[in-house]
């Protein structure tokens, strides 16, 4: 560009590079003349004997347009782009006012964030609206921000190169580390210089891979990213809070770990309403059994169209717990592939206790009755921990009373369902515990 404003010929302009003439004529400037053709060229073709006559036609038209829009008092609201992906549609966005407050908050503090919580709970939409509002900022509070979704697990050299390659291209791809630490570390210094906020949705798949060399190095990425210093923020969309950012949390490390409830009442409401939902004790009984979650919700709401006519009443004539197949094929995964065998029994034991009772169950009774159904004796220790691992994962609910502070446990209806009615044959993997008749 420089050269061609000063009408320099190619030997000239290559002289004061690395590259040859034939190189940057045949074709980085042709690529160049064929973009600035499209963008400022007005039908004509820009080249090097006139782009500085079309620059200085962009540059007074600019200027022109500028002191119109202040003579007229136009408000100017220039959008940062979101680069790497496409953001998901919030055009319908429900809610969430508290959660979207928190998270600016958080982003300007935090190195990492991790928003935790079940499938269809709506943590990608809340990410995708968080970005979209701080991309219609009228003073930016970061210079990039990028939206890349991880659920095909890459791996780290490509993920970080992409990474790269949008906050700062490199002017040859020889010019890149060969090894992957060398790699992040010119990430980082890039994220020491700008202030970017980077999402990555569904990261939880990242650490789902077989491959033990591609988990350690996510690890050892993660803990860099938030040890180092730094002015940027990674926010990280997860369905559990992982073992290895949970780490860095005990160490009180700067990140913060942030769950995702289902949508409050009002918006639920709303929310059911604008899908024409209108019966509003029917509504409420439909929030309280999904816990407010808008991907089970929408689930239900599509079934009650085509089967009952859009009849709230006509449903709940012939009343049944509904389980959208994202809901399923999250609990497949967890029943057949994350469970261990006292958890899978803490679960079954819970959802039998509920449909025999329609109470929540003590811990004191959770841990006798599973020690007297176990052959074997489990320990106080190992029933704590399965309790705690299952409610990371949101599959089990606890209570405290407020007079005696003893703790209890119930099920959401979806799981107590999915429980009893084992569609895959993942939850009963053995005989150890009778079959129970299918609950409505």
């Amino acid at each position: 560009m420089r050269g061609a404003w000063h009408d320099d010929d190619y030997e000239e302009i290559a002289s004061n590079s690395s590259y040859s003439p034939n190189y940057l004529k045949g074709g980085i400037a042709r690529r160049l003349w064929d973009m600035l053709s499209e963008t400022i060229g007005n039908g004509k073709r820009v080249g090097k004997k006139n782009l500085r006559d079309f620059l200085e036609q962009v540059t007074e038209e600019y200027y022109a347009q500028s002191a119109s829009k202040e003579e007229h008092n136009f408000p100017t609201n220039d959008l940062i782009q979101v680069l790497g992906g496409q953001l998901p549609d919030v055009s319908s966005f429900y809610g969430r006012v508290k959660e979207l407050t928190l998270l600016k908050e958080l982003v300007a503090k935090q190195r990492c964030i991790s928003l935790v919580g079940v499938a269809g709970i709506g943590k990608t939409a809340l990410a995708a609206k968080l970005l979209a509002e701080i991309s219609a900022e009228s003073q930016p509070r970061f210079d990039y921000l990028i939206w890349k979704s991880v659920a095909h697990a890459p791996l780290l050299q490509d993920l970080a190169t992409e990474l790269l390659d949008l906050i700062e291209p490199l002017e040859t791809p020889s010019s890149s580390p060969k090894y992957t630490q060398a790699m992040i570390t010119m990430l980082l210094k890039q994220m020491q210089s700008r202030r970017c906020l980077v999402v990555l949705d569904e990261s939880e798949a990242l650490f789902q891979t077989k491959n033990l060399e591609q988990r350690l190095d996510y690890r050892l990425f993660f803990r860099r990213l938030v040890e180092e210093q730094h002015q940027s923020c990674l926010l990280l969309t997860n369905r559990i809070l992982l073992d290895e950012l949970n780490d860095l949390i005990v160490a009180k490390r700067p990140l913060r770990f942030f769950r995702i409830e289902g949508l409050d009442e009002d918006a639920a409401m709303q929310f059911l309403s604008k899908k024409g939902l209108t019966d509003t004790e029917k509504c409420h009984q439909l929030i309280q059994t999904y816990r407010g979650n808008p991907s089970e919700l929408e689930a239900v709401i599509e079934r009650i169209n085509h089967f009952f006519s859009g009849s709230t009443q006509v449903f709940f004539q012939n009343p049944t717990t509904l389980v959208s197949s994202k809901f399923e094929e999250m609990l497949n995964h967890v029943f057949g592939h994350v469970l261990t065998e006292i958890e899978r029994k803490i679960l079954i034991y819970t959802a039998e206790e509920i449909v025999s009772t329609k109470e929540s169950i003590s811990f004191a009774k959770l841990l006798s009755d599973i020690r007297q159904r176990q052959k074997a004796s489990v320990s106080t220790l190992e029933l704590i921990k399965a309790l705690e691992n299952l409610e990371k994962q949101s599959l089990i609910e606890s209570s405290k009373n407020l007079v005696t502070k003893e703790i209890s446990f119930t099920l959401q209806p979806v799981i107590k369902k999915y429980i009893l009615t084992d569609p895959q044959g993942l939850v009963r993997v053995s005989d150890a515990l009778p079959n129970l008749a299918v609950a409505s």
